[in-house]
């Protein structure tokens, strides 16, 4: 039986993301990381290249919007994680949002809220 691959978009590549999640996701077997969106065009090529990641983003909402991607991981600082959970879940992606989930409970509970409405999706956060 072959499946599909499961196509991720990272938006954030700090040091937590690339020592820990992406060569994380490029080990499992059926996970393609197929873009990167960065702080800047630059650190996201830098990225790219060291992972072997095809396309870089130089906007967020670009890289979400992409109808190649099936799941979006989430490494910016914690002031981007609602903002950028709400608009993957509605672009119908699935959401691994590194913590702290949220700069306070009202983000927390529109996050929440978010990936209820859309059952069919995933939505978890990491440690």
């Amino acid at each position: 039986m072959t499946t599909n691959p499961i196509r991720i978009g990272v938006i954030g590549a700090g040091a937590n993301t690339t020592s820990k999640h992406i060569p994380g996701l490029q080990a499992i077997e059926g996970v393609e990381i197929v873009a990167v969106c960065n702080r800047s065009r630059a650190s996201g090529e830098r990225v790219a290249a060291q992972f072997n990641i095809p396309h870089v983003y130089e906007s967020w909402p670009a890289l979400i919007n992409a109808s190649d991607i099936d799941a979006v991981v989430i490494g910016t600082w914690p002031y981007m994680h609602c903002r950028l959970t709400l608009a993957a879940l509605a672009a119908d992606k699935h959401v691994m949002c590194e913590a702290r989930m949220a700069m306070n409970a009202a983000e927390a509970h529109l996050m929440r809220d978010a990936a209820q409405a859309k059952p069919h999706l995933v939505a978890q956060i990491v440690p």
